[in-house]
């Protein structure tokens, strides 16, 4: 593997100190607690995956607006945008394709059946309380499609007194972001309610000059040069009943709904009206949690989660529901615990497209055995899930740690993970000539890492390498003579890389880093994979005094190739965001947030724009 470090890449590099003996670090980090990587509570100084925990606080510092902006240059994810907030979007896991990342709301997936891809950009973060990033194949704990890792979003939960909360904000390009929401336990009973609408006028989605031109009708280029906006009302909510302290009963339930306006490029529907498209995505699901013995637990979930797409001027619609059920059974035993559960998944899909298959089903059994045993530590996880399209897969992950000493450690894992074919994979069609292949054969990937860990409860420190190598990969290109895109399959990809991660609290300030350096290679061509860097950095440091709390981000990201083939170069860009706090008192807080503060002109995909200096300020009521 052959990776040059960028000069931002570089600069935050030389911030990641593994020697801890020149740092003063003045206070203890919070010990944090992890599920999704063995679907089992675990602390995250024990948790052997690569894993990202972002709470409320820094939710809520972060100044963004989707879950996709949260998630963009964190520790392993990469992503891109086709302009502004709401645009389509793509995010890269390990550097492994846009749908190869699995998204859980509240423990149900989410996503659509026709691209495979989830809606990270209309999952809004004024519903998200806590998101747990689990990086590498995670197939056997999750199923197909969990190629690159998982995300897993948390929204509120009810507990103690009843408390309201409202937050109102306005910022550059015509900006206003409305939220409120009220939350408590009464009694045997617990609740959260929340809701909120998102606004921006953004900025073009394409970059000009914008020629007239007549495609299928007379063409107003004044059409994309405006800006093209986005909105999203959002709902979510929690409701649970205590029977006692061993069974219990929770409805969650989300809802977003989003309107977005993009650049017709000359297809623009006639009349001279713009272009855009309506989407929802949406969960609901009912948990009973039932601690039968003192070593047993059950848990029953039923659930359904949409994704919709519609163009609100053109015809078209993708409409997928996932219907789903899980039993899991959590064991607990003389050494260590054990998982068993049972999954079914039925996926349908409604569109306009004339897909030759509309749905399948899944039907899966899992097994998982953690475990420690002085300074030894393992976990075992084995999934055989039964496809209605592609018959059986059978997937595994294995992982060993062992304490070096008290405050060092290793580990070493080795996981296979898959990914069927999605249905525009598959069956496809438009009037362009862009088409499916019904041939395809699932993608299979054996990823393979070693990680060497510091953690003194003040100080943390981690360094990872990972080796995936993916057969059948999937990617879209345009193909001669016509130059329509249709899907191909690679034998043989490699995805290579080190991260590298530090966070503690030095001198009163809290401080946190990681670099990533990868190399993601098609073998059968030589060439990179389109839109991954080979490397980025990101470097927070916030402090706070008295009643204010301040700080900022410096992000870094390499060149990359917008297609396949490098083709159309992107140059590296670096970020410069800065946010403050101040509480006005124990309930009243003013924010500010100032991102791009450099003005940077940098693109996510090629000929699309990304917002440039922007500041924003809110007012948080949120009665301690």
């Amino acid at each position: 593997m052959n990776i040059r470090l960028s000069a931002t890449a570089v600069a935050v590099a030389a911030a990641l100190p593994f020697a801890t003996g020149a740092l003063a670090a003045e206070e203890k980090i919070g010990e944090t607690v992890v599920v999704t990587a063995a679907r089992q509570p675990q602390r995250a100084s024990e948790v052997l995956a690569s894993v990202d925990v972002i709470e409320r606080a820094e939710i809520e510092e972060s100044g963004q607006s989707s879950l996709l902006e949260l998630l963009g240059n964190r520790a392993g994810v990469q992503i891109s945008s086709n302009g502004g907030p709401g645009k389509t979007s793509s995010l890269f896991m390990r550097g492994t394709n846009s749908n190869h990342t699995v998204l859980f709301v509240d423990g149900v997936r989410v996503g659509s059946a026709t691209t495979g891809q989830a809606p990270f950009q209309n999952i809004p973060l004024d519903q998200i309380e806590r998101v747990e990033i689990l990086r590498g194949p995670a197939s056997a704990l999750y199923g197909a499609d969990a190629v690159g890792g998982v995300v897993q979003v948390f929204t509120k939960k009810g507990e103690g007194g009843f408390r309201p909360e409202l937050f109102v904000g306005a910022g550059t390009y015509e900006t206003t972001d409305v939220s409120a929401g009220v939350s408590g336990a009464a009694g045997a009973w617990s609740y959260a309610f929340r809701a909120g609408q998102y606004e921006t006028d953004g900025v073009s989605a394409k970059k000009g000059p914008f020629a007239a031109r007549r495609v299928f009708h007379d063409y107003d280029p004044a059409l994309d040069a405006d800006r093209d906006g986005f909105r999203a009302t959002t709902a979510s909510g929690s409701l649970g009943f205590k029977f006692n302290n061993d069974h219990d009963l929770e409805l969650n339930v989300l809802h977003a709904q989003t309107r977005n306006w993009y650049d017709g490029n000359g297809f623009n529907s006639r009349g001279g009206a713009d272009v855009g498209n309506d989407d929802v995505a949406e969960s609901i699901g009912l948990a009973s949690r039932n601690r039968l013995t003192s070593n047993w637990t059950s848990t029953v979930r039923i659930a359904q989660s949409k994704d919709e797409s519609s163009g609100f001027r053109d015809s078209f619609q993708f409409d997928t529901r996932q219907s789903q059920a899980v039993w899991q059974n959590d064991v607990k035993l003389p050494l260590g615990s054990a998982l068993l559960a049972y999954e079914y998944l039925d996926q349908r899909v409604d569109s306009t497209t004339a897909f030759a298959k509309k749905g399948r089903r899944i039907e899966s059994l899992l097994a998982g055995w953690n475990a420690s045993l002085g300074q030894h530590q393992w976990q075992l996880n084995v999934r055989q899930d039964k496809n209605s399209q592609f018959g059986d897969e059978t997937t595994y992950f294995a992982s060993y740690g062992y304490k070096l000493t008290p405050l060092w450690s290793v580990s070493a894992a080795l996981g296979t993970a898959f990914k069927a074919p999605t249905l525009n994979d598959l069956y496809y069609e438009d009037a362009f000539g862009n088409h499916g292949d019904p041939s395809l054969k699932p993608e299979r990937s054996r990823n393979r890492e070693a990680a060497l860990k510091y953690d003194d409860g003040r100080h943390s420190a981690s360094a990872t390498y990972f080796n995936n190598r993916i057969s059948n990969l999937i990617e879209w290109n345009a193909a001669p003579p016509t130059f329509a895109f249709v899907p191909e399959q690679t034998d043989d990809a490699r995805i290579e890389g080190w991260e590298f991660a530090y966070a503690a609290k030095l001198y009163g300030f809290d401080v946190s880093t990681s670099i990533d350096l990868m190399d993601a290679k098609n073998l059968e061509t030589g060439k990179r994979l389109h839109r991954r860097a080979r490397e980025q950095g990101r470097l927070a440091i916030s402090r706070e005094v008295g009643p204010f709390r301040f700080g900022g981000e410096l992000i870094g990201v390499g060149k990359r190739f917008d297609r396949a083939g490098e083709v159309n170069e992107l140059s590296g860009y670096s970020l410069l965001n800065l946010f403050a706090r101040y509480a006005v008192n124990r309930d009243w807080a003013i924010e500010a947030r100032a991102n791009n503060v450099l003005d940077r002109d940098y693109e996510l995909a090629k000929g699309f724009n990304t917002l440039g200096a922007a500041v924003f300020v809110g007012v948080r009521y949120a009665p301690k």
